[in-house]
């Protein structure tokens, strides 16, 4: 969790300071989670309600995605050093937080202009990749998406694009992702 200086409003553009988690460590490879650039705010904080920054990261297929730590990770982002390597994914949301953000983005058409402005393309009836995932007959750990035209979540069984989505939370001078 990182304090925060501002309390945002709807449809602001916020820039996020570099945040990271680690997920796994190996003898030479760091896996982990960040947060940073630009979000869009689709719901201020209020007494009660945490606000929630939003950002598209575009279509990807299940082939670019792994693993960690029974998450799905995309190798957004590495860094490579003499020893080690460190590689960061933007964090995958649960499927009931993206539930409720593609319907505060429904209800206020004025957010899809925001996305927009900023080169987000989001389609609220379209499939997004969440974080939970589920276990095959072999015990394997596979990937999942939420359809949002049927509020259902589905194992992913071909090699489909999904959207991505980056949510984060704000209350209290703090950020939750």
């Amino acid at each position: 969790m990182e304090p925060i200086t501002s309390n945002w409003k709807t449809g602001d553009i916020v820039t996020l300071q570099r945040a990271e988690k680690t997920l796994k460590t190996t003898d030479n490879s760091f896996f982990k989670e960040f947060v940073n650039s630009h979000y869009v705010c689709v719901r201020e904080a209020s007494k009660g309600e945490r606000g929630i920054l939003v950002k598209v990261l575009g279509k990807a297929p299940d082939s670019s995605l792994e693993i960690i730590e029974d998450r799905p990770f995309a190798k957004d982002g590495v860094d490579q050093m003499f020893d080690n390597v460190t590689y960061y994914s933007y964090p995958f949301a649960k499927a009931i937080e993206i539930e409720e953000v593609l319907s505060i983005i429904r209800h206020n058409p004025e957010l899809l202009n925001v996305f927009e402005s900023i080169s987000m393309h989001i389609d609220t009836e379209a499939t997004f990749w969440v974080r939970e995932t589920t276990r095959n007959m072999l015990f394997m750990k596979q990937l999942q998406f939420f359809d949002a035209s049927q509020s259902l979540t589905c194992v992913a069984k071909e090699n489909k694009a999904h959207y991505r989505l980056s949510i984060v939370y704000y209350y209290n001078s703090e950020l939750v992702w």
